[in-house]
């Protein structure tokens, strides 16, 4: 009689998958910090990011290390939030394809002719939609609604605004179509992209995540479909008014969001609360503080637009903030439990193997990494104290201390593999 053949789990079954997005994101992050030292001085000295630098920085942030890591993320996440497997394999490695393809368009484009821009965003948009499309089968096999199907619907919703947003500015651009239709374009392509994608798929996904590493009690119940129904509102009526320009209903969108927000930090301060485990968790602590840090300065932005004067620079400092300080560090220190989760079934997958294996926690140096990650955010701190107080050496600095320290961290965290 033969022997049955062992199934590989959902996890292992696209492990080399999921590692090829977080590793590609991660050399991008890598390049996109090393690059920043040369171009964030001259955009600090231009005060605006609005540039070609600026778009060649952003994008490469933004759709080469947010969004390739949160896609590759996003397929395991899935996965284990839905109990089933992916949908395709195939389509996730077509999709890699065609979306690196499209970031290096996007990147030459906007350096040299918009016609690769929009060859570019061509081939993003194509990827976009074989992603969305894998998960959102992968989410039909189990025909199950919840607080987790809804916000990632609506955040990989807002990701497909995005891009075509994208496409729609550089067809404006190369058709000189008139600066209001543009304007219009390019602040709802921020507000879709920053917001309701990114923003909003860390919000749902920590609903699920926090509770894990923290071991604790605190599970999502109804409050968790007000909190991504009344933020993503918040982001549509936002993009809303900014082509109908009723000035009102942006006030009514920001306090949708700050409601929706509101209960979000209530839910993640019960979730320690009610912590059971007492194991280190390492650099997760970082991207839980910066959770309410990022609420309070989304109401003091609020709060300061409505000044007669404004403070200069401000939006611009916030966007840095979000993109270098609230993204990046919370995707690393999200992956300082994700990749070792990921690589220890891999690594031990018979009992025997098992038994003598290192323990979960014990696989990356967690009190190191998380200084390591505050001196990451330390030197943001000073990139956009740069923005704001236009002192380009300032922000250079903070640069350079930003890069250093993340340097040391990627190299802490690839010794999961040494295992």
């Amino acid at each position: 009689m033969s022997k049955s053949i062992p199934k590989i789990p959902p996890n292992l079954q696209i492990l080399k998958l999921t590692f090829l997005f977080i590793g590609t994101g991660l050399s991008m992050f890598l390049g996109a910090m090393i690059v920043g030292a040369w171009l964030i001085p001259d955009l600090v000295e231009l005060s605006t990011v609005r540039t070609p630098k600026g778009w060649f920085l952003a994008h490469l942030l933004l759709l080469g290390w947010a969004t390739m890591v949160a896609m590759g993320a996003s397929f395991q996440l899935t996965q284990v939030i839905m109990r089933t497997t992916l949908f395709s394999k195939m389509l996730g490695y077509i999709q890699f394809v065609l979306h690196v393809a499209g970031v290096i368009g996007l990147m030459l484009g906007f350096y040299t002719h918009i016609a690769l821009i929009i060859v570019g965003g061509v081939s993003v948009t194509i990827a976009g939609i074989l992603y969305v499309y894998n998960l959102l089968m992968t989410c039909r096999k189990r025909k199950e609604w919840n607080v987790f199907v809804l916000g990632v619907s609506l955040s990989l919703g807002s990701y497909l605004l995005t891009i075509f947003l994208g496409i729609a500015m550089g067809m404006q651009a190369a058709l000189g179509t008139n600066a209001h239709m543009y304007e219009a374009t390019f602040h709802s392509h921020l507000w879709f992209g920053i917001a309701g994608w990114l923003s909003g798929l860390i919000i749902v996904y920590s609903l699920k995540l926090l509770p894990m590493f923290y071991v604790s009690t605190k599970k999502v119940t109804t409050s968790g479909y007000w909190i991504i129904g009344l933020y993503h509102v918040g982001v549509l009526l936002h993009v809303i008014s900014i082509w109908s320009e009723m000035q009102w209903l942006a006030h009514i969108a920001t306090g949708c969001m700050v409601v929706g927000l509101s209960l979000f930090i209530s839910y993640i301060f019960a979730v320690r609360k009610y912590r059971r485990g007492r194991l280190p968790i390492g650099t997760v602590k970082v991207a839980f503080y910066l959770l309410p840090m990022m609420f309070v300065l989304f109401i003091a932005w609020s709060i300061a637009k409505l000044l007669p004067k404004g403070i200069p620079n401000l939006t611009e400092g916030l966007i840095v903030t979000i993109i270098l300080g609230w993204f990046s560090a919370s995707i690393l220190s999200y992956l300082f439990k994700i990749i070792p989760f990921l690589w220890w079934p891999h690594r031990y997958q018979t009992k025997e193997q098992r038994k003598s294996a290192v323990l979960l926690y014990e696989m990356l140096p967690g009190n190191r990494m998380t200084i390591e990650l505050i001196g990451y955010l330390v030197g943001i701190v000073l990139v956009v104290s740069g923005f704001i107080l236009e002192n380009s050496i300032l922000a250079l600095v903070g640069q350079l201390i930003a890069v250093c320290f993340v340097v040391i961290y990627l190299m802490e965290l690839q010794k999961v593999f040494r295992y």
